[in-house]
């Protein structure tokens, strides 16, 4: 595999893989910290679909296991060690960078990609680097960013989904 290589889940090709999907409720912070990224992911590019946790479990004791956002079938670039919520953000910004090509989530001012780091009051934010540099929201709120009309339909399409 070369460094721009993604990685496939477990598949019966590769049966010694040891990565696999996190099980539900082991890691309730990674899950929620995902649960962010997958609205953003929603709110900007549904057709995305969501992402999910998988996990590699280290084969020795002095070697953290390692953590991966990957897309809805499984693939997924690097992964990472002893995870905050803002790793989690990171790693599945480069997954889709590296693994479907695209530039995710965008500054809709400056219509360059953004960063994830942590905000003043310690927040996970997305972060722009253009001109000056600014904050362009927490994790989880790009949908705030949106052009009114677009907003205006999501927020109709997530009552769609509620009622």
């Amino acid at each position: 595999m070369n460094h721009f290589s993604h990685r496939p889940a477990v598949s019966d090709q590769d049966p010694e893989s040891r990565t696999r999907p996190l099980e539900p409720g082991s890691r309730p912070d990674l899950e929620a910290a995902l649960d962010a990224v997958n609205r953003d992911l929603a709110a900007t590019w549904p057709e995305a679909g969501p992402m999910r946790l998988m996990w590699t479990p280290s084969d020795e004791e002095d070697v953290p296991d390692q953590y991966h956002a990957a897309l809805p079938d499984g693939r997924w670039h690097d992964g990472v060690t002893n995870p905050d919520a803002a790793d989690i953000a990171e790693a599945a910004q480069e997954t889709v960078q590296a693994v479907l090509w695209q530039v995710w989530p965008v500054c809709p001012e400056h219509r360059t990609g953004v960063h994830s780091g942590v905000g003043a009051d310690e927040r996970d934010v997305w972060w722009c680097r253009a001109g000056e540099g600014h904050e362009l929201c927490a994790v989880g709120e790009l949908a705030q960013t949106l052009p009114g009309k677009q907003r205006r339909a999501l927020r109709r399409k997530e009552r769609g989904r509620e009622g």
